[in-house]
């Protein structure tokens, strides 16, 4: 990419890249102190092997690869052609020997790096669609990429943890959780408030306060992003008041994604 500084209506792309070389590079070293044998041991994620979890990491490079396609060429290429398809995709990796597995996330590593360096201004801020069906700005998918390569390193279930995420990685991930609930019924009164952090009014629907249809959940901030992502239960380390989302009471976070 040249020296340009891309800056899209609300994103400056040079600056989103070097988070994303920073979550690869973290996650690179933890997939590298994986011995062979470790590969078919279990990973965070309910039924899925680290075999599943890099095989996932790989194919979702692709996947981006396709969303890039379209913001340069404007054709319509989703990310995945079905839910099947890619499930199909993630259990055909997951059999793969762990040389292969390596290749298969550096060689999708390198494609869609490359995609980001061909593009311009324009294809930045071309529209595309995620897997959910969210229409995003392709300069979006940097960001994506960076948290996909964030949670899946911890994943890996190798010792890697929330606490070694940025602070600011992990601010962004509570709002991109906050988000997701605040679009689902079940969720819609849940906030996430980080310990030490100053409690906005807004984040308790105005004047309202958290006793009103709202339940804020407390705690250190690799604690909450830990428990908001599913990826563990730290419930003795968290705080829950107010009366909305399960009644204020400790419980598992609702899904996100």
């Amino acid at each position: 990419m040249s020296e340009t500084t891309y800056r899209t209506a609300d994103v400056d792309v040079l600056r989103e890249l070097a988070g994303v070389d920073e979550a690869a590079a973290y996650f690179h070293a933890r997939l590298n102190e994986l011995r062979d044998s470790q590969f078919a041991g279990a990973s965070l994620l309910p039924g899925w092997t680290r075999a599943h979890v890099v095989a996932h990491v790989g194919y979702n490079a692709y996947a981006l690869s396709r969303l890039m396609t379209w913001a340069e060429t404007g054709v319509e290429t989703p990310m995945y052609a079905s839910a099947e398809a890619r499930d199909a995709d993630i259990e055909a990796g997951a059999a793969l020997e762990p040389g292969s597995l390596h290749f298969l996330y550096e060689d999708s590593h390198q494609e869609l790096a490359e995609h980001w360096q061909r593009m311009d201004d324009a294809a930045w801020d071309a529209r595309v669609q995620t897997r959910q069906g969210a229409e995003i700005a392709a300069s979006t998918s940097v960001w994506m990429r960076a948290r996909e390569l964030w949670l899946h390193a911890i994943d890996l279930n190798s010792g890697a943890g929330f606490g070694d995420v940025p602070e600011a990685v992990l601010t962004r991930l509570l709002r991109n959780v906050e988000a997701a609930w605040s679009a689902r019924e079940e969720a819609r009164g849940l906030r996430l408030h980080p310990a030490g952090s100053p409690a906005e009014e807004e984040e308790y629907d105005g004047e309202a306060g958290p006793g009103a249809g709202v339940t804020v959940v407390t705690g250190q901030l690799p604690d909450l992003a830990a428990w908001a992502t599913g990826r563990a239960e730290p419930l003795d380390r968290l705080q829950f008041a107010g009366d909305g989302w399960n009644g204020g009471a400790p419980a598992p976070a609702p899904h996100w994604l």
